[in-house]
């Protein structure tokens, strides 16, 4: 755990500051026999992109470890140790085959499993082709994302196949993204949602559409496959609620961005689903999908993607926005986006200097549940999700709800109102009472329905969560 810093509590008081260098090193420290870079070799990780695979091997680094990654002449995927089992020349240098890569210096030729298949200026009777494996990591290629499995062969799950990226309905780009920061102080961006109304809305022009200027009421909920945050906003007549996944341990499902101008009953389109995987202690790499889901859920009640639509704009999610480096410095002094946020807070963000507040409550829940898995590992007890994979697409819960439902209560029953609208209708999307497949006006009716048991129930226990996860984090 991270030492906590001496609270300042004078103006001009930075002389007093207290020093600290403790970086947290159960979560942010990936490297071989660390905490959780044991955790995070136990789930197939993705290591690069099918494009970026031609008639060269790719020096890559994930997790701290060199590799070297290539498509042989079969067509077949191999990520192997960099340096050469016989004097440690790189492999990214090597000589592709029909198959299996070759070695530039000596000829040794490995397989794509490790196994040496020729030591060409050795004796005919040389043991080393049966004694010796070259140290190599299974691949899996889907939708043209190259993922690997670094962690013990014996243990290897089946890759995992989520419902929010087999929708015959969405169209996919492919993202890619490499931030010189640790991997967790990118992660954790997506459990808090109130930067959303203050970097994306309120202090740089609008990034996302002026309803997300609004702070909204937030809670925070387990899942089975992790966590989801649970936000409400005000919009005239309308309450919007917005819902991102956190996937254990490096997943999110984010939800596409809404305008609350028209009623939206369970839209699941997103517009991103993404892995960040280390690369090291201080780099770390975004890759996954860009996705805007075509099909809705309710006819005749479209959402913000569909009225773009209509109007020539095109398809419209929360996407890429501000996701990267690439404009100018001065330019991301005047309109910073997340890339700014998570790159400056350092290398390895130390959180012994952090003041966690109120809206922060999702990341103190993000660090607990990843401490919990990593020390369950260390307790020889596999990461839960793990039983979730090899068992069908696994669902997914992230979406966006916008319901008339007028205002003008006052302010602790219109909270208590919006905290019970985002509770009950994320009950039914967990409970699977709503599904993708949902249609018809049954379901309409029923979350009209909602408005006077949901306004009573509030009234009377708004606040009845207040702290489930913790409280204050401090």
């Amino acid at each position: 755990m991270s030492m906590r810093t001496k609270m300042l509590t004078q103006p001009y008081g930075a002389y007093h500051r207290e020093e600290i260098h403790d970086t947290d090193d159960e979560l942010t420290r990936v490297g071989r026999g660390t905490p959780c870079g044991e955790y995070l070799r136990r789930v197939w990780q993705p290591v690069g992109l099918a494009s970026e695979l031609g008639d060269l091997p790719l020096r890559i680094r994930i997790l701290g470890e060199d590799l070297v990654l290539f498509r042989d002449g079969e067509g077949r995927v191999g990520m192997l140790e960099l340096r050469c089992s016989h004097r440690g020349a790189s492999l990214e240098f090597g000589k592709i085959e029909p198959r299996g890569i070759r070695c530039c210096y000596h000829g040794w030729h490995y397989d794509i499993d490790g196994r040496i298949l020729d030591t060409p200026g050795e004796p005919v009777e040389s043991p080393i082709k049966a004694r010796l494996c070259h140290g190599a990591y299974p691949t899996h290629e889907y939708e043209g994302i190259i993922f690997a499995y670094m962690g013990p062969p014996e243990a290897r799950p089946a890759f995992p196949v989520f419902d929010a990226l087999e929708s015959p309905d969405a169209s996919y780009r492919l993202k890619n993204i490499h931030s010189p920061c640790n991997w967790l102080q990118v992660r954790e961006n997506e459990m808090d949602p109130a930067h959303l109304t203050f970097l994306h809305t309120r202090l740089f022009g609008t990034q996302f559409t002026p309803v997300y200027g609004v702070v909204p009421t937030m809670e925070w909920t387990e899942t089975p496959i992790g966590m989801l945050y649970i936000t409400v906003r005000r919009w005239n007549d309308c309450l919007y609620l917005r819902t991102n996944d956190m996937i254990l341990p490096n997943i999110v499902r984010v939800a596409g961005i809404e305008d609350a101008e028209s009623e939206t009953a369970f839209d699941r389109r997103g517009s991103s689903f993404n892995w960040v995987v280390p690369v090291d202690d201080t780099n770390c790499r975004c890759i996954g999908f860009l996705d805007i889901d075509k099909s809705l859920t309710l006819p005749g009640h479209d959402a913000y993607i569909d009225r773009m639509h209509a109007a020539g704009q095109g398809a419209v999610g929360a996407g890429d926005v501000g996701q990267s480096g690439e404009p100018s410095y001065q330019e991301r002094q005047r309109a910073p986006g997340d890339w700014d946020a998570w790159v400056s807070q350092g290398p390895i963000t130390i959180h012994g200097r952090e003041h966690l507040g109120f809206t922060d409550r999702g990341v103190a829940m993000y660090r607990r549940l990843l401490r919990a898995a990593i020390r369950g590992l260390a307790r020889g007890e596999p990461p839960a999700e793990l039983d979730m994979h090899g068992s069908g697409a696994i669902k997914t819960y992230c979406h966006n709800t916008v319901m008339r439902v007028p205002g003008g209560r006052d302010e602790a029953t219109e909270r208590a109102l919006q905290l019970a609208f985002g509770r009950e209708v994320t009950r039914r999307v967990l409970e699977n009472e709503w599904t993708k497949s949902t249609r018809g006006a049954a379901e309409l009716d029923l979350l009209r329905g909602l408005e006077l048991a949901l306004s009573d129930r509030g009234a009377a226990s708004g606040d009845e969560r207040e702290g489930a996860d913790g409280g204050w984090p401090g």
